[in-house]
């Protein structure tokens, strides 16, 4: 049986990039792959648009497009039919859970291999797939392969290699970040990060069998530390494939409206905490100390009600 990447796009009021994500996609090179496209519950005609669309993008266009609820998805078995998957989850089910009706989607197929977890708001270029895939399968203990992220708006600067995390302070920073985006570097590159960045996610299908789904306690922010964190315990590694360049428009995935938004700056932060005592609770007391400078420059900001949440953050009341 031939195995299938089945990359899974979540997309929330974010149709124009989905759009432009697919018709990348369709140039791809190298390995065989099927698209699911989860939607969000967008209540702007995303999922209209979306639908309509993929019929007029090169290669998809020769494919049948099936429409799923999530709960068909659930069980739906393509029997090698030829086609695009397209998911309504029903509401807005955040990172994780918008990604997991995908994945669970994926892994009920017997010919998938890996789940390559592409943000929206990224456009590839098409070997993107085959280096990771290539990278992946040089060492069997990698679970979990990333790109090389580099600023859609500006592709000589890179977005960066991974991240790195800070466990006193629970806070994360692109490795190689604003570097240029040609700047050569070799496969030790995946021992100086933490984790792989989640806009371009390679994941085995062993992987997710032995770790389980993205974890859905987080909405929006650290669910690629989580899986990185339970993948390691369970004797994976990740790595970065250099040559797998994806261009990310950062903060498209999310909406542009909440880029910078105080929902994002909250839940980021208040995952901090939520991630710290998950996984390295001896230094959740710190963390939370880190907050009180958090505080202090929100109200610097005047943002009064965002320091108001974070003391409660702090305080554990939120």
């Amino acid at each position: 049986m031939d195995e299938y990447v089945y990359i899974v796009i979540l997309n929330w009021k974010g149709a124009e990039d989905t759009i432009a994500c697919l018709k990348s996609l369709s140039l791809l090179e190298g390995v065989k792959y099927r698209v699911v496209i989860c939607d969000n519950n967008s209540l702007d005609g995303s999922y209209e648009l979306i639908r309509d669309k993929v019929g007029e993008i090169p290669v998809f266009c020769e494919k049948k497009l099936v429409e799923l609820t999530r709960f068909d998805a659930e069980s739906y078995d393509i029997e090698n039919e030829d086609a695009v998957y397209l998911i309504q989850t029903g509401d807005n089910l955040g990172f994780s859970g918008g990604n997991n009706v995908g994945i669970r989607f994926s892994l009920n197929q017997a010919d998938m291999s890996y789940v390559w977890l592409l943000n929206n708001d990224t456009e590839v270029t098409p070997k993107s797939l085959y280096h990771m895939v290539e990278r992946s399968q040089s060492d069997e203990t990698i679970g979990i392969c990333g790109s090389r992220m580099v600023y859609h708006h500006d592709r000589t600067i890179l977005q960066g290699l991974g991240g790195t995390y800070n466990r006193w302070l629970g806070t994360t920073r692109h490795y190689a970040a604003y570097k240029a985006s040609n700047t050569v570097f070799d496969d030790e590159v995946s021992s100086q990060i933490d984790y792989v960045i989640g806009a371009s996610m390679l994941i085995k299908k062993e992987l997710l069998e032995t770790v389980g789904l993205l974890c859905e306690d987080y909405f929006l922010y650290f669910e690629e530390l989580d899986i990185t964190c339970r993948a390691f315990s369970a004797g994976f590694k990740h790595s970065i494939s250099t040559n797998s360049i994806v261009f990310h428009k950062e903060g498209g995935s999310t909406g542009h409206v909440l880029k910078k938004s105080k929902c994002s700056d909250l839940l980021s932060i208040k995952n901090r905490i939520v991630f710290s005592e998950k996984f390295y609770p001896k230094y959740t007391f710190f963390v939370r100390i880190g907050l009180l400078g958090v505080i202090l420059n929100r109200l610097k900001r005047k943002q009064f009600d965002r320091a108001v949440y974070i003391l409660k953050v702090f305080f554990g009341s939120a």
